[in-house]
């Protein structure tokens, strides 16, 4: 093999190595910073929140509460638990968060899971 030809396969690699651990650090980020930042998303949009409170299900305790729904139209609404627990559909995004650290994001419009970490989920 040539000088050239070694240094190619030699930075060829490095590429590849690269391009695998960046793939590795996106797959490896954390759920519940996922959920937070899809979130941030519906929060940092400036469409105005109409607010409501209904009584439902904590996806994360499992008990029935009374949740504070804010909603904005065409984008989402996210359903806030009085111990900070956290439902949302967040266009095209389900997600909880949890306060004990557990999470799940789920692409509802490509049927994909993208994380879960909750306890026998």
């Amino acid at each position: 093999m040539s000088k050239l030809g070694r240094k190619m396969a030699v930075f060829g690699g490095f590429c590849s190595v690269f391009a695998l651990g960046w793939n590795l650090a996106v797959a490896q980020t954390p759920c519940p910073a996922v959920a937070d930042y899809h979130l941030k998303v519906f929060d940092s949009d400036p469409m105005e929140i109409e607010d409501a409170n209904e009584n439902l299900r904590n996806p994360c305790t499992g008990s029935m509460e009374i949740a504070s729904i804010d909603f904005k139209p065409g984008l989402g609404f996210v359903q806030s638990f009085p111990n900070g627990d956290i439902y949302a559909e967040v266009d095209p995004f389900v997600l909880i968060q949890c306060v004990d650290g557990q999470a799940m994001v789920r692409n509802a419009e490509e049927k994909k899971l993208i994380c879960d970490t909750r306890k026998g989920a």
